[in-house]
């Protein structure tokens, strides 16, 4: 952890693309258990802000701090940082030739150096954890997507990460097989896992999330408890953009 409690910090994180102005001035702290849900219109910035979290995306300005460790000093072995932070993405990115258990050990052997019995132990106790413990033999194209979503979940959760990122993971998903996917991220949170999750789901957000970020050209514009913003937003692009989506 970081000095002053907090698992994540971002500092006046800007973010340019050309002439892009992406991110202005984030500052962020997060702290463990937390669940912060991020809202806001498309193009607001949102999926740069969770990218650069785990430095997918470098920001033009400003530091990152996570786990009492800059990852936007040149000298952290990001690879390693990443190796505590789960990502899941809207696309599943599965590995096509490999099962459902393949995909999950993948990188348990060849980044964490398990063996190969560790590994399928562990994708085992995390496919279980999905509530896909009968399908480790099935490979994508025999899964629905909710199902490979969940394997995309198990995946990250395999590397027993303190903090898991989730950018959009049900928007590619049919509108029936979007709850199975949320009952697990609501799951995590009951356990104590500390989430950041950009999402349209707002009955998620109201349940799930302990703080909301609306965001807009590349502002937080407002935060807060998910009811309080939604019962009550003070800012009006909040109010404006709630309306449409409640």
């Amino acid at each position: 952890m970081n000095d002053d409690g907090t698992l994540l910090r971002l500092d006046g994180i800007q973010k340019w693309f050309g002439d892009n102005h992406v991110l202005r001035g984030i500052d962020l702290s997060i702290v463990p258990k937390e669940v912060v849900v991020i809202i806001g219109p498309s193009g607001s910035g949102k999926s740069t802000l969770l990218r650069t979290i785990n430095l997918l995306e470098e920001p033009t300005e400003g530091k990152v701090f996570f786990n009492g460790v800059e990852l936007t000093d040149i000298r952290t072995n990001l690879n390693e940082a990443r190796t505590h932070m789960g990502m899941v993405f809207q696309q599943f990115n599965l590995f096509p030739h490999l099962t459902a258990i393949g995909n999950i050990t993948l990188a348990l052997i060849k980044v964490l150096g398990l063996s190969k019995e560790e590994a399928m132990e562990r994708g085992r106790e995390q496919l279980g954890h999905v509530g896909l413990a009968e399908r480790e033999d099935s490979y994508p194209s025999q899964l629905s997507g909710g199902q490979q979503q969940r394997v995309a979940i198990a995946r990250a959760l395999a590397m027993r990460p303190t903090m898991m990122l989730f950018d959009e993971v049900t928007s590619a998903l049919d509108p029936e097989l979007v709850n199975e996917v949320l009952q697990v991220m609501k799951n995590l949170a009951s356990e104590g896992m500390t989430m950041a999750v950009v999402t349209h789901e707002m009955g998620f957000a109201r349940e799930v999330g302990t703080r909301l970020l609306f965001m807009d050209d590349g502002v937080v514009v407002e935060e807060g408890k998910p009811t309080e913003v939604f019962a009550a937003p003070k800012h009006e692009r909040t109010q404006a953009f709630l309306s449409q989506v409640l």
